[in-house]
This record gives structure tokens, C-alpha cells and sequence, in this order.
């Protein structure tokens, strides 16, 4: 027997009080995409108002269109600033509070261009007429120049050569690739073409653009590139950037920071060439004596703790101040001076805890990081207005049962909500009851497991279990509101839903992650029935219909669990890595070698082990599988093998291949078919609701 600690969520939003009562409904796959989805917040330097973008989907027409909106941070007032069709998004306020810039594609914009646009409202201004489609946005601390990211060829150093490269290989009835880079694809996009990100200049005024990185030989990160890759310091005299340093990126990688200086000639200078493993979102203080960063200290495990690490610029002497968090931290922030008085610089970092995303305030190596929130839901995206105190901190709040939602971080630690958005959809919904446990898990240590239990759930009669295995692995499973696997909609069909933060899960500290590391079956796999034995001995579950789904590396785990138990009664496998030696067609290989202990050509029997595959012979589970095209990271020919291999068996199987999507199913009416499709599968084999 193992123990069991309980908490039970009830996170139910606040609403305005309706003069009827409204009459509540399961969640639908349609709710999921009428849900009108917040982008990160960005305040104005007065803390009086807010600008968000909004994205609605439309189910009808297959697509999107996202606005932006401005909110008073009182509350009071909620106003559409754009009303164009397409994207209106990453809105960004000026320092001087008169501008807000972001990025559309209007009239005869061949690609998305920068706009400013008064907070006031009026006709936005294009800024920009590059060939070349920016992304992101920052500001310069005087308000004349914005900075974005675009792709760019070496050889090409003006617009005119760029657009006459780009029509030459538009125009080429040619479209092979010649590869010799050891990464050239990620995620679902090719990135073979020679085309390099880097960091352009606006002139607010002009309009006018330059490649701060031309002629340097170094260019951002190609598989992600983001504006939070770079940053400029107050004086607009320097640069930092993240670059691979590596010889050959791919097959090996050291992101690491440089500083170029702007106001002058000079060239590149690495200031964090003592690190082998990646440094990364630099972050200039307001004063420009100091410069935060986060690293990683271990190289190729994408789930290293990452550290908040400060670095005075003077002295180039750095501090890290997160040595006492054992959690990796992201989006650092700077606090305002008015804050505190301390001689040490302040900074929120975003951290994911024990099922939750959370704030921790942090100072110096010494300092004791403090959690600024005690909410049973999740928060991310805190911004902060200049100069103000704490008590203007605005920030996305969501959990299971609320989609991301503008709230206010009160001094006490209470929030406030400010955006409305979803507010009536939200509040017809019936949801169930959210509750989380610990259990004994692999090598007898606390394990964490959500439960979301049907609308109706009645403990007096017996309920058919599905346990959702989450992907990564190390992407713990938080109380956010997911729009692909969305727990409460799987409990309105009927279930109960079970997820596991099994060993390995982020959000339980660096050991807890980096134990499955050599081993990717074993301790997940212990978790994942333990779990299942719990549910079993509750009165409530019916042992004759448990199934299992998983996406991902949750996909593997349904390929693994396949040829290792008969105790589910049906499988969901997404995405699913079916054999290891087909992984090596991955977009990105390198950390496999550390991950599963080798490489092919180094042990291929430790490969062979790990693979689903090799178990086949004792695959008798009924598996529906769905996998996309596009899908670079776990490549389709997984989803191929997987159901060859059982339909040749003779088990029952399905394949929904889905030539227009990549890893995730992002359109709204594919979703609406994958959604069919999956608990169509689940009810064959474990029906729905409790058993008559």
C-alpha cells in the first residue's frame, strides 16, 4: 500500500452575478474554439492600461483572426484597438506611452510589416516595407527605434538583393535541397534554404532598416528565433545576442551570449565563453549596470534547470541568484526600484512547481527566492509597468477550468480579474470536480496525479477510467487550459481522467527530472500502473474499463505499454515514437545519445531495448493512431510502422493521418475530426458514463 495526500480544486472564476440563473452544460469540442485566446499582456508605463491580443477562431471558415484590445487596469474598461481581418498581433507599448507597435499584414503587404498605433485609437501607421517578414517586437528605451527578427541570406546585404534572390528561387522550376548542416528542418518547416535569422533596426520615423548582425559571421538560433534571443541596452549603445558558438551546430551546441557594440565599429565578444552548455534571454537592467541571463549547465537535456544568473557589467563578475530554487525559471523581469531599497537588483522569474506555472521574487545568491502567489491555478506572462509599486503587476491566470485570463497581482497576493472575454462561454460550462494526488511511485518516492472527474460524477456507482500520458517527457502536466488535450473535455464524455506527472515530469525539481535520463521506459511506466492499481481499488472505477492515450512521448508510452500489458482495454496513440532507430529522421538528434544512454552506432542493442517496436510480437491492444505529415519532431513514418505492424497482427487499429498538420493538430475543423475520432475509439471499448 502506498500513501495518499488529497487537495481537492475547486477553481471555479468569479463571474458577475446574472439575474437568471444559466443553465450549465458539459464542455464541447466547439467551446475549445469559441474560446477567445489572450496573448501576453503589455502595460503601459503608467500602469493605467493594458494591450492584449486577442485571437477568434472561426470553425466555419477553418481559420483565425486576431485584434487587439486595450483594458483599463481598474477594470473598468475593455476597447477594441484593431479591427482588421487576419493577425493584429505582439503588440508592444513605447516607453513614452504614446505608441503602441505590433505586427499586420494590410492592403498590399506582401508579408507582415511593423505598425504603430495611438493607445487612443485611430488609423494605424506602417512603419516598415521589408521583403523580409519581421517578428516580434522591442522597443528602444528613447522611443526612436524598434527592434524585430527576420531571415535574411548572408549574401544578401540590401532589400534589393534579397527580393531578386528570393524571386530567383521562387522562379527556379528546381526546388531540391542541397543539405550540408546537421540540423535543416524543425518542427514543420524546412530550414535548409540558407536564410539566417537576424536582428534588424527600425527607424520609427522612417521606416528604415539595418542587419545589426551583417558582415559579423554570427546569427540567432535558427530553430526558434524570438525577440527574447536578443536585447539592447538602455543607452542604445550595445548589443547581446544569443549565437550557437559551436564548430558544427547540430552535432554539437553552446548557445551562448555575445555583445556588440552599436555606437561604434567592433566585432562579436562571447561573455559566457566559460559555460559549455546554453545561455540564453539576456536581459539589460533599467540603469544599465547589470545584465540578466538564464543557463543551462548541462549539455543537450532541453530539461536542465535554468538558472537566473546576474552579471555586472563593469566588473563582469556574475551571481547566480536562483541557487536555492530547484526549479528552472523563465521570462526574467527586473523590478522596479520603488519596490525595494536593496542594493541588490530584484527580479520575478515564471517557474513551473508541483503542478502549477508560479512567480518567485528573487535577490543575490543568498537571497531565499519568495513565491509571490498561493493560487491553485497557474499564472504566466507578468508584466510590469515602470516605476510603479508591486501592487500593478498584470499577469495570465488559467487552470483546468479557466482559458488564460488577464488578472491584477495585488500587494496581499490576491488577484484580480480584469479581462472578460470568455466570461458567458465560461460560465455555462458544467465542469468536474479537479483533484490532485501524491501516491508512491517508482523507487517508493511521492509521485503527482491529477484526477478531473465527470460533470455528473456520482461516487456511488462505477466510472470507466482513461489515464492521459503526458508528452515530453519532461513537460509536466500543469492546471493549465489546453486547447489540443484538454482534460475536462475528456471527463464531460464520461470518464474519469487520470495524469500522471510521472518521474521525469518538469516542476518537481532537477533530480526528479533528470531520473529517467538513460532509461526512458522503466520508472514512468511503474508510475503510470501504480496509478492505475490506486484507481482500481477505488470503489468508484470499473476495472473492466480502463484505456489509456498519449501524445508524443505519451505516444511511445502507448506503444510501450502495448507490448508490456493487456491490462487497458484500448489505446489512443498520437504522435507516437514507435521505434527508436526511426527517431534518428528527427528534426533535432543530438541530445538522443544522453537521453537513451547511446547512439545507434555506439550500442544498438541499448536502442533496440528502449523501441517499442522490438516488443511487437506481444501488441494485442485495440490502438487507434493518428499522426500528421508535417510532423518533423516524432516524422510520420512512426505513425505508418506502428499501424502496419498491428494491422498485419490482426489487432484492431485505425489510422487518421492528417496531411496538413505537424505535430499538434492546430485547425479548428481537423481538431474537431480528431476529436471524433479519439473518443468515438474510447467509448467502442470502454462505452461512457457509469456502468449500468
Amino acid at each position: 500500500m502506498f500513501r495518499i495526500l488529497t487537495l481537492v480544486l475547486f477553481l471555479i472564476p468569479s463571474f458577475a452575478v446574472a439575474d437568471e440563473p444559466v443553465k450549465k452544460r458539459p464542455i464541447t469540442v466547439e467551446d475549445l474554439w469559441k474560446v477567445k485566446r489572450l496573448g501576453p499582456p503589455s502595460i503601459s508605463p503608467d500602469g493605467k492600461q493594458v494591450v492584449v491580443e486577442v485571437t477568434t477562431y472561426s470553425m466555419k471558415k477553418n481559420d483565425s483572426t486576431s485584434n487587439l484590445w486595450v483594458l483599463s487596469t481598474d477594470g473598468k474598461k475593455q476597447t477594441q484597438l484593431t479591427n482588421t481581418a487576419g493577425k493584429n498581433s505582439s503588440p508592444k507599448w513605447s516607453p513614452d506611452g504614446n505608441w503602441i507597435a505590433f505586427l499586420s499584414k494590410r492592403g498590399s503587404d506582401a508579408v507582415a510589416q511593423l505598425y504603430v498605433i495611438s493607445p487612443a485609437g485611430g488609423e494605424a501607421r506602417r512603419v516598415t516595407n521589408m521583403p523580409m517578414a519581421p517578428s516580434g517586437v522591442k522597443w528602444s528605451a528613447d522611443n526612436k527605434t524598434l527592434y524585430t527578427v527576420a531571415s535574411v541570406w548572408p549574401d544578401t546585404p540590401d532589400d534589393e538583393s534579397y527580393r531578386k534572390k528570393e524571386k530567383a528561387q521562387k522562379d527556379n522550376p528546381v526546388k531540391a535541397l542541397v543539405i550540408d548542416d546537421a540540423v535543416y528542418r524543425y518542427w514543420d518547416r524546412w530550414i535548409a534554404d540558407g536564410k539566417k535569422p537576424t536582428i534588424f533596426a527600425v527607424d520609427v520615423a522612417t521606416g528604415k532598416h539595418r542587419d545589426l548582425l551583417a558582415g559579423t559571421g554570427k546569427h540567432l538560433p535558427p530553430l526558434s528565433p524570438s525577440v527574447a534571443d536578443f536585447d539592447v541596452s538602455p543607452d542604445g549603445k550595445e548589443l547581446c545576442f544569443v549565437a550557437d558558438s559551436a564548430k558544427d551546430p547540430g552535432t554539437d551546441t553552446n548557445l551562448d551570449l555575445y555583445t556588440l557594440p552599436l555606437d561604434k565599429k567592433g566585432k562579436p565578444r562571447s561573455i559566457t565563453a566559460d559555460n559549455t552548455a546554453n545561455d540564453t534571454h539576456p536581459v539589460y537592467s533599467p540603469d544599465g549596470k547589470y545584465l540578466a541571463f538564464l543557463r543551462q549547465t548541462i549539455k543537450f537535456f532541453y530539461a536542465d534547470r535554468q538558472r537566473l544568473i546576474v552579471m555586472d557589467r563593469e566588473s563582469g563578475k556574475s551571481k547566480v541568484y536562483t541557487s536555492k530554487l530547484d526549479r528552472s525559471c523563465s521570462h526574467p523581469q527586473w523590478l522596479p526600484k520603488s519596490l525595494t531599497e536593496s542594493k541588490e537588483p530584484w527580479f520575478v522569474v515564471e517557474t513551473e512547481d508541483k503542478g502549477r506555472l508560479r512567480f518567485y521574487m528573487c535577490a543575490g545568491q543568498a537571497s531565499s527566492p519568495m513565491l509571490l502567489d498561493d493560487f491553485s491555478a497557474s499564472g504566466r506572462s507578468m508584466a510590469i509597468a515602470r516605476g510603479t509599486t508591486f501592487g500593478d503587476p498584470l499577469f495570465l491566470q488559467s487552470s483546468f477550468n479557466l482559458p488564460p485570463t488577464l488578472f491584477t497581482l495585488a500587494p496581499e497576493g490576491k488577484s484580480g480579474q480584469l479581462s472578460h472575454f470568455n466570461d458567458d462561454l465560461v460560465s455555462r460550462w458544467q465542469l468536474g470536480k479537479v483533484e490532485e494526488r501524491y501516491f508512491k511511485g517508482a523507487d517508493d518516492e511521492d509521485v503527482h496525479m491529477w484526477i478531473v472527474y465527470p460533470p455528473s460524477f456520482d461516487p456511488k456507482k462505477k466510472w470507466p477510467l482513461v489515464q492521459v500520458v503526458h508528452g515530453g517527457p519532461h513537460n509536466g502536466i500543469m492546471t493549465d487550459f489546453s486547447f489540443r488535450w484538454n482534460l475536462q473535455l475528456w471527463a464531460a464524455q464520461g470518464w474519469v481522467i487520470g495524469c500522471v506527472n510521472f518521474h521525469g515530469s518538469s516542476g518537481f525539481g532537477q533530480k526528479f527530472a533528470d531520473s529517467i535520463t538513460g532509461d526512458y521506459a522503466t520508472k514512468p511506466t511503474i508510475d503510470i500502473m501504480k496509478a492505475t492499481d490506486w484507481f482500481e481499488q477505488q470503489p468508484w472505477i470499473d476495472k473492466s474499463r480502463i484505456a489509456t492515450a498519449g501524445a508524443s512521448y505519451g505516444g511511445f508510452m502507448m506503444a510501450w505499454l502495448n507490448g508490456h500489458t493487456e491490462r487497458f482495454k484500448a489505446m489512443v496513440c498520437h504522435a507516437g515514437v514507435f521505434s527508436y532507430h526511426t527517431q534518428m529522421a528527427s528534426d533535432v538528434v543530438r541530445g538522443r545519445e544522453r537521453a537513451l544512454g547511446a547512439f545507434p552506432w555506439t550500442d544498438i542493442s541499448r536502442i533496440d531495448k528502449v523501441s517499442p517496436q522490438r516488443y511487437s510480437k506481444n501488441m494485442k491492444t485495440p490502438t487507434l493512431i493518428l499522426h500528421g505529415e508535417k510532423d518533423f519532431r516524432v516524422p510520420v513514418a512512426h505513425g505508418l510502422e506502428y499501424y502496419n505492424t498491428l494491422r498485419q497482427k490482426g489487432v484492431p487499429t485505425r489510422l487518421v493521418y492528417f496531411p496538413d498538420e505537424n505535430h499538434w493538430i492546430l485547425k479548428p475543423q481537423n481538431s474537431r475530426l480528431w476529436h471524433r475520432e479519439v473518443f468515438g475509439w474510447l467509448e467502442r471499448y470502454i462505452g461512457t458514463g457509469p456502468t449500468k
